[in-house]
């Protein structure tokens, strides 16, 4: 490896890390936004606000100096890691197209996708675990007893991972250690990747229907949107002081005696106003998550009526309908791959290849078979990106009802896994269009498994059915809305 390849690489991997570092503090903007917590690396005791309101006192870069250094934990350091190494690959595979089937970039591909696989088997989930049977309190006094819980969901990861069952044509294309675990991982990824776009699509749908016939119909007044706003900012400050007054009281019995188990119930007086305080915890949290709901409804009618009086306003509208075409036109896709097109040979979606075919014709010259594909799975990405929040936001749900005080961090570590996933799923989906062809110099993506005959089927299956349920659920929901606003 020549000097001049060592610079090229620590250049690239030092670029990659600090924007990784950048991304960090609007990571931990919008998940403080979505699990109700204080935002404490922007203003020490202010209530949780939208991560892209602006921030007038201070520069930028102190700002967010401020921000990663109060927030630097565990998992924003795994995913800043997480971020860095993926783009890496990504970045790769691109030089490998100018510096050809160099030792320098294979040694680097081996050692960032071992990290990224790494991180998806071992570190996130492990991490994950952790949190899980060691969250609450400001404190936590180590114990045999939390321990073995750790050791025992991790095990059980371990043994649900060993038993992903794999197509029969991914056995053909990987083999070995690396091989055994990349197939696993890239079953697990495209079945992720599935689950959230699908959700997205159908979401990003029902947000157009909403937009265009149910909320036109309503009109809020600057009264309204105040007094949501005041609500909402009353129910964080109840749930600030009932998740204060928990922690104090958890606090207050680990200093009396250490745990016998890691299960939190108990006879004890302190144990049983604590399990009241996290009864209380829960309601506010649903009430606060509601509010935030229609403060959230306020504010983008706000901004679509603003949007509306401008030209670039009502760009920006028409492409998020044209968006949510799109997305019904993937749903549509998905049908015809499995009844009438199969997955015999590498296909794209209709949306797609007419983006390749509109490429060309500006004047650009690109292959529309190698890109068509490629557009696909980065529009599948903006699917992610576009409803990340409303992702974030359910899964913050389900994570307090489970555990309180940890639902930052492991959404933090869930869009690490994300991250890591989707670099793994992209990279096998490239690898759709070049591993038929026979000109190909990527020995890279060479060693990755075939997207379209491996896992074509299974990420469309999964895709419509999310979905479907997706769908249902909204619809469900408008039909109990309309009967809650008859009843009144």
């Amino acid at each position: 490896m020549s000097g001049g390849a060592w610079v090229l690489v620590l250049v690239v991997r030092a670029a990659l890390g600090f924007c990784a570092v950048l991304v960090l503090p609007w990571l931990l903007g919008e998940v403080s936004y979505v699990s109700l917590e204080p935002q404490a690396s922007w203003d020490v005791g202010t209530l949780p606000r939208v991560a892209h309101m602006r921030v007038r006192s201070g520069s930028i870069a102190h700002t967010y100096v401020q921000a990663v250094r109060k927030q630097l934990r565990l998992s924003s350091v795994l995913f800043c890691v997480a971020l860095e190494e993926s783009a890496t690959l990504l970045v790769l595979v691109l030089l490998q197209h100018s510096y050809g089937n160099a030792v320098w970039i294979h040694r680097n591909w081996s050692f960032s996708l071992a990290v990224v696989l790494t991180l998806i088997v071992l570190g996130l989930p492990l991490t994950a675990c952790y949190l899980l049977c060691f969250s609450g309190g400001k404190k936590q006094n180590w114990s045999t007893s939390r321990a073995v819980g750790t050791t025992v969901l991790f095990l059980a990861w371990c043994w649900a991972f060993l038993r992903v069952p794999l197509p029969h044509s991914v056995v053909v294309a990987t083999s070995g250690t690396t091989g055994f675990i990349l197939a696993r991982a890239g079953m697990l990824g495209v079945i992720m990747i599935a689950t959230l776009s699908g959700s997205a699509a159908a979401g990003a749908i029902c947000d157009s229907y909403e937009n265009i016939v149910i909320r036109s119909r309503k009109r809020w007044r600057e009264n309204d949107r105040q007094s949501a706003q005041d609500s909402f900012q009353r129910a964080c400050l109840d749930l600030q002081t009932a998740q204060t007054t928990a922690a104090q009281i958890q606090e207050a019995i680990q200093q009396e005696a250490p745990r016998n188990s890691w299960i939190p119930w108990s006879k004890s007086t302190k144990q049983r106003e604590l399990q009241a305080i996290r009864t209380e915890i829960i309601g506010l949290e649903a009430m606060a998550t509601t509010m935030q709901s229609d403060l959230e409804m306020i504010q983008e009618q706000d901004r679509r009526t603003r949007y509306q009086r401008t030209p670039l306003g009502r760009i920006l509208l028409l492409a998020g309908h044209a968006f949510s075409a799109y997305c019904a036109f993937r749903l549509l896709q998905c049908v015809l791959n499995l009844v009438f097109l199969g997955y015999s040979a590498p296909s794209s979606d209709f949306v797609s290849a007419a983006l390749a075919h509109a490429v060309r014709l500006l004047g650009v010259e690109i292959d529309v078979a190698l890109w068509a594909p490629r557009i696909g799975f980065l529009l599948v990405g903006g699917l992610i990106v576009l409803r990340m929040r409303v992702l974030l936001s359910t899964l913050a749900t389900l994570i307090r009802s489970v555990s309180a005080g940890i639902s930052a961090q492991f959404l933090v570590l869930f869009t690490a896994e994300v991250v890591c996933i989707y670099t793994l799923a992209a990279l096998i989906q490239l690898h759709a269009s070049v591993g038929t062809r026979n000109n190909s110099t990527n020995t890279l993506l060479a060693t990755l498994p075939e997207f379209q005959r491996v896992f074509g089927a299974l990420f469309d299956v999964v895709f419509l059915i999310v979905a479907l349920l997706t769908n249902a659920y909204r619809w469900f929901q408008w039909q109990s809305d309309a009967f809650s606003a008859f009843a009144c």
